[in-house]
């Protein structure tokens, strides 16, 4: 693993019903056909979408909302995902390092200039950032407590925008890549369980919703996928 508490296993699946099947195998348990009791549409989490995205998706969430017991429309970060994304960077980025670093000494292998950008971070952060980031890290985890404590899930985009075509300048492809972060590091800082379905299309380019559960919900929130591609369909 390259960072231990960041990485996890994922799968893909053509449809829901096979993405459960492999849940089952996997969890040894049942899928349960359930539908939570409410659901959060995370307000600054649409905001860092493309407004053709943002337009596309949010319909989406609010037909995924009326399959739920209730829904709200939340701002998850405070202070911004911004703020979020850069903590997960610099913790993310001690890991790997640390993950790779005797073997780098030892091989001195050739990287792509982000890999290098990456790893340059990790050697050069201090041991204050370090610090700041571990305690801006516990306080997003007590605030996805929060917004979970009322049970339910969390809807968001999956991405910003489409994803980015070949031949993309590098430097364009960093900005991509800062504002796909800002989304992805709200599962990623709390362990939590995030599913996206490629239910919405922009310029003839798929683009993805989530559903977030809380821990320990996998199963559920597959569920609940289930049935949303099912009501979907219908």
């Amino acid at each position: 693993m390259q960072a231990p508490s960041y990485d996890t296993i994922g799968w893909f699946a053509r449809d829901t019903a096979t993405f459960a099947r492999v849940a089952e195998a996997l969890f040894q348990s049942k899928v349960p056909d359930a539908a939570p009791n409410r659901l959060v549409i995370a307000e600054d989490a649409f905001a860092e979408a493309d407004e053709n995205v943002s337009d596309m998706l949010l319909p989406l969430a609010e037909k995924i909302a009326a399959l739920a017991g209730s829904s709200t429309t939340e701002r998850l970060a405070p202070n911004g995902l911004t703020e979020w994304a850069s903590q997960q960077n610099v913790l993310q980025s001690k890991e790997a390092w640390d993950s790779v670093k005797d073997w780098v000494d030892q091989v001195n292998p050739r990287f792509s200039f982000w890999v290098s950008e990456r790893y340059n971070l990790a050697i050069s952060l201090t041991q204050t950032q370090l610090d700041e980031a571990a305690i801006l890290q516990g306080q997003i985890r007590n605030r996805m407590d929060e917004v979970f404590s009322g049970g339910g899930f969390v809807c968001l985009p999956t991405a910003p925008c489409p994803a980015p075509l070949r031949g993309l300048p590098a430097s364009a492809k960093k900005e991509v890549q800062m504002r796909l972060s800002r989304l992805t590091c709200i599962a990623g800082t709390t362990g939590r369980p995030q599913l996206s379905m490629p239910l919405g299309e922009v310029n003839g380019l798929p683009v993805g919703i989530s559903i977030m559960g809380d821990h320990g919900s996998d199963e559920e929130l597959i569920g609940f996928a289930r049935r949303i591609e099912a009501a979907l369909a219908g």
